[in-house]
């Protein structure tokens, strides 16, 4: 097994197994063009340092995988630096659940995160997902909202 972060090389394979992932857990109205967005940014973001995607590789196939986008607040009292990262896309392929591999690319995750100045991480995450959030220290935020801004039609 090979664990590494993942470069442009890897962005084509990556995009295919962010697909496979997000397609269980939500309807996509256009999957061809979401895959071509991801696409696009994977390939402009993934060896920069706002981006961090982690793999697990058996024998060149990607079995695991997670990432983490960078950004920047204003300093916040949870995070006096505001250098905040959401880890998104957890995933590891049904044939190899139960190994540790999702764990081990997230502690990996994490060591570059804190060389980055991260001091906060955020998620969303699925019910299978949470006893490895809760193992690694996360817990659930109360009085948290969203809203999503849809473009105006004019």
């Amino acid at each position: 097994m090979e664990f590494r972060r993942a470069t442009k090389d890897d962005a084509e394979r990556f995009a295919d197994v962010r697909m496979e992932f997000v397609t269980q857990i939500r309807t996509i109205p256009d999957p061809q063009a979401f895959r071509a967005r991801t696409l696009a940014y994977l390939l402009e973001h993934i060896e920069g340092d706002e981006l961090l995607v982690y793999l697990a590789l058996e024998n060149g196939v990607i079995v695991s995988s997670c990432m983490a986008s960078l950004y920047q607040t204003p300093p916040v009292p949870s995070c006096p630096t505001g250098r905040t990262a959401e880890l998104l896309n957890v995933y590891t392929k049904r044939e190899f659940r139960r190994r540790g591999l999702a764990e081990q690319l997230v502690r990996m995750l994490f060591v570059q995160l804190r060389q980055r100045g991260v001091e906060k991480v955020l998620l969303d995450y699925t019910e299978d997902g949470m006893p490895l959030y809760q193992k690694l220290g996360f817990t659930e935020l109360p009085h948290q909202m969203e809203l999503k801004l849809l473009p105006e039609r004019g």
